[in-house]
């Protein structure tokens, strides 16, 4: 650490007759250097003085448009193979928060933050971040990426992707005016133009979490942060940049220790071992084309899904974690937010990754592009393939057209025999300088089977928005269509059932012109509303509409309410009862709220809750509490308890086949359609006379047997209690525990059949029981240190509990499982045999 004469000789020398440049100007003229720049967070060498400065930081929070409270000074350089970035930001030491955490963690700390568009394209960008405590974060900037999905992170950037890791160098140092940063990018991290004389966007903005200030260079108004990208300054006469290779290559080697219950002698502990070993690498094909492949990849220090409560028609939508199709994954994204052609979790799913590759990178004509394989498989036998090709052309300075193309195929014999393909194409044409846009998509999937007699599957959607982007007022308005057979799951995802179109409008109003006004600092209030109708049947399938509003005061507390109404006019649900009939449902309001706690505090909690009745007197409540700490600069702590329950809530419970005869009627074992039932699957009961003038009006599946939906009362109760604990040594060293608790048990009752749409009778004799019971613990544990830049050691500890009991249907009425308690739910999950498995992972980066 300097001595404070020495720190302030050093800042007189560098702000001394450098040359200021305006907010309104936003250009900076590049300055080479020959000389090296030693990254120890002190800015003494004498190529720091020629460069130009930048100073003039202006608040995007607290207080938006006005000059900055701390003043910050930044130089850029650039070298032969690196570009060097310096900054002094003056604070006083006792208001510097420097809290350690781990790479990519944007914590509560002092922050630095520098993006490079380098490719000049004005959508997307390279950002590298240092805190006050040394630790690094960097990531990808993309506008499209933060429109498209309707991300809202508080802390990062929206649009901030920091699953992109480069391999660059930083260093911080602390005085009693502020602190430090040098960093070195190298050229070969980035990608830009072949062009001789280039010109790059360039951002910067600083965090002080104490005071709640964030403040940039260039400012950028909230009310045109849809596109921030393109509102970043400018490097101008860059030239001469001739990089190294960028070659990586990092084996890894692991061993694996693995404890379960022996199935032969339940509660005696058994054992097995593994191990493994693999690959990444990373070849530059020139500034702009990067070749990534992995060879027997092991995500073993991947954090687990968490356990969810899922009673849905439709599948749990799980992030993507995995750190090789993390990196990357913005060129190959395609879709709207209920479906997506490229679904990354269907890769090993169901089994090992034998290898993958992906190919992306920009051509000199702004077309940029993706491609992937993935094999996966047993044994090194490729019984899963996957092929995604991915283009999109920039036109002009903010619009672009591409279009997708997949392909699935798993051989007949030891695979399923399935091959699908799909792809699409899509738009965003910008008008207006920027303030308008036209988004579409058409796609088509086409899947058969080469080993089943089943008919193939071919469908379509499509989506056409209109969208304001910017100003006061901005939203959108959007068509959506799915046809029946339109089916993308084996490398895509989709939301729902298909056979639907959807009218979607949203408009979002800037309180006071988004500035601040009385007690706040600004607020928003938002509107949308949607409609569906079924395709094939005509079918009002019912709408939304919700009205919220979001608050920040100006003693940092988020506050937010909304009401959403469901099905004011009625609805039908094409899926609730897994595609066997159409279904009229209860109309029902939610009120919703939640409230955050001062986010400049080191401990910051935020309750939410919500409330839904519906009109057949059914209900749902929910409750979510998120608290976070940080205790010292090396330990954080979040807690997160979930509850919910439902009341009374009319849902499916399952499709049923009845089959009467001389001796009365009889109910299948198994909840399966007639053609999946032998005369011995069948069981006898005492429908008391009342079956058959339930069924009179319903046709009949074949002779004798009818194939129904039956419906009951649910009751619900879960919860889920999640804690994350990280321990930083250095910016290199941490260790971080992750664990969830979850339970979750219902039943049903007042059972009914629906006989015809609008129609559910009444079936108290229904035979069959639908309580069930789950309980799950799971923990993982893992120590990284970061030996050298790129290379990482991890120690990894997974342990697991589950216990999942569904009553028998035909079982006889008695005590309920649904009748256990919470404690009682625990004791039981902490009686159950664990699992648990010890890791040891070391990588190595050649570079």
């Amino acid at each position: 650490m300097l001595k404070p004469i020495v720190t302030t000789l050093v800042i007189s020398i560098l702000t001394s007759g450098s040359l200021l440049f305006a907010q309104e100007n936003g250009v900076i003229e590049a300055t080479t250097t020959n000389s090296a720049i030693i990254i120890d967070g002190v800015l003494n060498e004498e190529s720091w003085k020629e460069a130009r400065e930048i100073s003039d930081f202006i608040q995007y929070e607290p207080a938006e448009g006005k000059e900055s409270d701390h003043k910050t000074v930044v130089r850029i350089l650039f070298g032969k193979d690196d570009l060097y970035v310096g900054a002094l930001l003056y604070d006083t030491r006792s208001n510097i928060e420097n809290n350690l955490g781990r790479r990519d963690e944007y914590n509560r700390a002092d922050w630095f933050m520098v993006s490079l568009d380098s490719y000049y394209s004005g959508r997307t960008a390279f950002t590298f971040a240092v805190n006050a405590a040394g630790v690094q974060l960097d990531g990808q900037q993309d506008d499209n990426r933060r429109v498209s999905s309707g991300e809202v992170n508080p802390l990062l950037p929206a649009g901030l992707d920091v699953s992109w890791d480069a391999i660059w160098y930083s260093a911080v140092n602390i005085t009693d005016e502020g602190w430090s940063v040098e960093m070195r990018i190298p050229y070969n991290m980035l990608r830009y133009s072949r062009k001789e004389i280039q010109t790059w966007g360039v951002y910067f903005s600083r965090r002080i979490p104490k005071s709640g200030e964030f403040s940039e260079w260039p400012y950028i108004p909230r009310s045109q942060r849809n596109n921030l990208v393109s509102g970043y300054g400018k490097i101008t006469g860059i030239k001469g940049i001739d990089p190294r290779p960028n070659i990586q290559v990092r084996p890894y080697v692991l061993g694996a220790l693995n404890v379960f219950e022996n199935e032969n002698i339940p509660g005696k502990a058994d054992h097995s071992f593994r191990g493994n070993v693999g690959g990444d690498i990373k070849l530059g094909i020139g500034p702009n084309v990067i070749l990534d492949a992995t060879i027997r990849p092991d995500f073993g220090q991947v954090e687990a899904d968490p356990a969810v409560l899922n009673l849905t028609a439709f599948q749990t939508l799980f992030p993507e974690k995995r750190p090789f199709f993390l990196e990357g994954a913005d060129i190959f994204k395609f879709g709207i937010g209920y479906s997506r052609l490229y679904y990354s979790r269907r890769f090993g799913a169901d089994e090992p990754i034998i290898a993958a590759m992906k190919l992306s990178g920009r051509t000199s004509k702004d077309l940029s592009f993706g491609l992937m394989g993935v094999t996966a498989g047993d044994d090194f036998n490729p019984t899963n393939n996957y092929a995604v090709f991915r283009a999109s052309q920039r036109i002009k300075e903010f619009s672009s057209a591409g279009g997708i193309l997949t392909y699935y195929f798993s051989p007949a014999g030891e695979g399923s025999g399935w091959q699908s393909l799909t792809g699409g194409v899509d738009w965003d044409i910008r008008f207006n300088d920027n303030k308008y846009g036209f988004e579409g998509i058409m796609a088509f999937s086409d899947r058969f089977s080469t080993v089943q007699d089943v008919e193939e599957q071919k469908g379509m959607m499509s989506s056409l928005v209109l969208r304001k982007r910017q100003g006061i007022f901005d939203g959108h308005v959007a068509f959506l269509m799915f046809t029946d057979q339109y089916n993308p799951n084996d490398i895509g995802w989709i939301t729902s059932e298909q056979n639907w179109y959807q009218i979607w409008a949203n408009v979002k109003y800037k309180l006071a012109k988004g500035k601040e006004f009385g007690n706040f600092q600004r607020g928003e209030l938002g509107m949308s509303y949607e409609r569906w109708l079924s395709i094939l049947e005509h079918y009002d399938m019912g709408s939304k509409t919700n009205l919220k509003i979001n608050l920040i005061t100006k003693e940092f507390r988020q506050i937010m309410a909304a009401v959403t109404l469901f099905d004011p006019l009625g609805g039908y649900d094409l899926w609730e009862t897994r595609g066997l009939w159409v279904w009229a449902k209860p109309r029902g309001a939610e009120i919703s709220a939640e409230v955050s706690s001062d986010s400049r505090k080191k401990w910051k909690t935020t309750p939410k809750v919500a409330v839904r009745k519906y009109d057949d007197k059914g209900s749902e409540f929910l409750m979510d509490l998120q608290s976070t700490i940080n205790l010292g600069t090396k330990v954080s702590l979040m807690a997160n308890i979930k509850g919910s329950l439902e009341n009374n809530k009319t849902a499916w419970a399952s499709n049923e086949t009845f089959l009467t005869d001389y001796s009365g009627w009889k109910i299948g074992n198994r909840s399966v359609s007639p053609e999946n039932l032998a005369e011995a699957d069948f069981t006898s009961f005492d429908d008391k006379g009342k079956l058959g003038g339930i069924l009179d009006a319903v046709q009949e599946y074949k002779p004798g047997q009818y194939y129904v939906p039956v419906f009951g009362t649910r009751d619900t109760r879960s919860l889920d209690f999640t804690l994350r604990a990280s321990l930083t040594f250095t910016s290199k060293f941490s260790m971080q525990l992750y664990s969830q608790l979850f339970t979750a048990k219902g039943r049903y009752s007042n059972f009914s059949i629906l006989a015809d749409p609008d129609n559910m009778v009444p079936f108290p004799e229904y035979p069959k029981k639908r309580d069930f019971n789950y309980k799950n613990l799971q923990l993982n544990y893992v120590t990284r240190w970061e030996y050298r830049p790129g290379s990482a050691l991890y120690l990894v500890w997974s342990h697991s509990r589950s216990k999942d009991e569904e009553l028998n249907p035909l079982a006889p009425w008695g005590d309920s499982i649904y009748d256990q308690s919470i404690g009682g739910q625990i004791t039981e999950l902490f009686r159950t045999f664990p699992g648990n498995s010890f890791m040891i992972k070391l990588d190595y980066a050649f570079h």
